[in-house]
């Protein structure tokens, strides 16, 4: 890749563990669209591979809920297997186009979520009738786009899980599905020499961002933040539709 395209990259790299490293949630939905305005999303989607499996292991390491994740969550993440499959064989079929115009509408549905604060509940009856449904969802929208957010974190915020158990549980999953997605994309052919060279280079960004994004944590609003953040992601979730 160009040298100005790298630098795109990487600075993305950056401010998106920045943010994951200050709220827990965002780096691929936020490193993704940007990278994906200016080169192939079937390229953009592999870049981001190994960057975002470290800063969820990072984020899974400290809210130390793992265990607690995998007991009552593993049906969620084995069922996002085969909808992963389903979408990454439907981006190679289809192209960038479609894919591109997809990121971008999670992308706005996304940020409208968290931007709004929609809530609802969901009991632990429900829980049980629609984790298959919403992993296999979560897991085809993953595939065919590269996003991970939707639809498991409003699934997961409407159980009303304590705080650390939420960010263990979603990065959790965010983890397995990168793993059999990185699988995924070599049997596909989407994972080249130098898009891997390229994406194991990002991890020095990654965790200097993650580090100074954890530090800002305690001294900045929430509120504000939160605020700033989504609002950037929605312009580029539009741009993104715009322009395919």
């Amino acid at each position: 890749m160009e040298t100005h395209i790298l630098v795109i990259v990487y600075a993305s790299f950056f401010a998106a563990a920045f943010i994951k490293g200050a709220t827990g949630l965002g780096f691929v939905s936020l490193c993704l669209p940007v990278i994906s305005s200016f080169i192939d999303i079937r390229t953009a989607i592999p870049l981001v591979i190994l960057p975002s499996l470290l800063s969820n292991v990072m984020l899974i390491a400290e809210t130390k809920r793992f265990k607690a994740s995998m007991r009552r969550f593993w049906l969620l993440y084995v069922s996002a297997f085969p909808g992963l499959y389903g979408g990454i064989s439907l981006l190679h079929h289809s192209g960038n186009t479609a894919a591109k115009i997809v990121l971008g509408a999670v992308s706005i549905a996304y940020s409208l979520f968290l931007l709004f604060r929609i809530e609802f509940t969901i009991d632990r009856d429900t829980e049980r009738r629609i984790t298959i449904p919403v992993g296999l969802v979560n897991g085809f929208l993953n595939g065919f786009t590269g996003t991970q957010v939707m639809p498991i974190l409003p699934y997961l915020i409407a159980l009303r899980l304590e705080r650390n158990l939420l960010i263990s549980a979603i990065n959790l999953g965010f983890t397995f599905s990168t793993l059999v997605l990185l699988l995924l994309l070599h049997e596909f052919d989407f994972l080249s020499a130098g898009v891997l060279k390229a994406s194991i280079f990002g991890v020095v960004p990654v965790v200097a961002g993650i580090y100074f994004g954890g530090k800002l944590r305690h001294h900045l609003s929430d509120d504000r933040f939160r605020i700033a953040v989504l609002l950037i992601l929605m312009v580029i979730g539009i741009n993104l539709i715009l322009t395919s």
